[in-house]
């Protein structure tokens, strides 16, 4: 009788828990990337890469146009070349088109690492700003609306995009 007596009350007070647990969250919702690109640090960036982008395409370009030029020198010039002379010109345009298209993916994957790096201390802020937030508002938690991972925002859940602009002093009057 005495353990039946301790079982049943083990088993009320996780039940009260449980309930009291379901009952004081509190969840948020915050748009992560209208922050970042609101930040004031998202034009700096944004000029950082386009500079660099610039100099990547202008090399490329500089790649191709090179190419261009020997392959239509090879297509007028063929004819009077040995078989051996040819081989190793067509050898060459394929090497160089090799080159073309390792460069391009080696510059595409480089400004991705570069736009993850520059990003990285925006994230941060934003990061720190939400857990303020969230901390100082009691939050259990917050979700990100705009990544598209969330099925359904209630209308009761509270936006705290604004709250967090407001903390990294960005005003909603920038449009990007």
């Amino acid at each position: 009788m005495k353990i039946d007596l301790l079982l049943l009350t083990t088993v009320l007070i996780f039940v009260s828990l449980s309930i009291s647990a379901q009952t004081s969250l509190k969840i948020g919702h915050v748009n992560i990337q209208d922050l970042v690109q609101k930040h004031p640090d998202s034009d700096s960036i944004r000029q950082v890469l386009e500079a660099e982008t610039g100099e990547m395409e202008k090399i490329y370009m500089e790649m191709i146009t090179e190419q261009d030029t020997k392959l239509k020198t090879f297509e007028k010039e063929q004819s009077g070349y040995s078989e051996f002379a040819r081989k190793t010109k067509e050898n060459e345009l394929a090497e160089m088109t090799q080159k073309i298209q390792m460069y391009n993916q080696t510059a595409q994957q480089q400004l991705q690492r570069r736009n993850m790096e520059l990003l990285q201390p925006v994230y941060e802020q934003i990061n720190s700003s939400i857990k303020k937030i969230a901390d100082g508002n009691s939050f259990t938690y917050i979700l990100d609306v705009s990544n598209g991972a969330v099925a359904y925002v209630a209308t009761d859940s509270q936006n705290i995009t604004p709250l967090v602009m407001e903390e990294l002093g960005i005003t909603s009057q920038k449009n990007n």
